[in-house]
């Protein structure tokens, strides 16, 4: 499978899923930020993440959690994020504008709204977020993060 069509496929994905308040992925965004229309002259940075998954174990139904996914840019160009789609309407996904100059870092802050997602089993909930690099040798970026979420319900009879 190309990138351009895992990109496609996965961009349709997010739209799918997501609420219209989130920034979904379009062909448009896609196109203009396709390597193959790039310089192949300019030399591309690498984001290269600390951390791609986080668990945060066990949170509370209603609790609000965040993470900070950092990372560094390893390669020989400056590189940006174009574009970050989070899997739903219960994550609000924030990142670096500037420009990252090489040796540069740059993050994508996951803030995460628990509420209503708890249940009798403590669910494990898996969201994700996607980032779209300009000028990267890794053009896409998926980050995860996961949580057992505790009922309110349950959390009173443990006591």
């Amino acid at each position: 499978m190309s990138l351009r069509a895992f990109l496609y496929l996965s961009c349709s994905i997010a739209w799918i899923a997501c609420t219209p308040s989130n920034q979904e992925f379009t062909s448009n965004d896609i196109e203009k930020f396709n390597p193959e229309s790039a310089d192949p002259k300019q030399p591309k940075g690498t984001a290269q993440f600390v951390d791609s998954v986080f668990e945060f174990g066990n949170i509370k139904d209603g609790d609000v959690v965040q993470h900070t996914f950092r990372f560094k840019n390893t390669g020989e160009g400056p590189l940006t994020i174009a574009k970050v789609a989070a899997s739903c309407g219960c994550t609000t996904p924030e990142w670096t504008e500037d420009v990252i100059p090489p040796g540069g870092e740059g993050k994508v802050v996951a803030t995460f709204d628990s509420k209503g997602k708890g249940g009798v089993d403590n669910p494990l909930v898996e969201k994700n977020i996607e980032v779209l690099f300009e000028n990267a040798t890794n053009e896409y970026v998926t980050l995860i993060f996961k949580a057992n979420i505790l009922s309110t319900e349950d959390e009173h009879s443990n006591h």
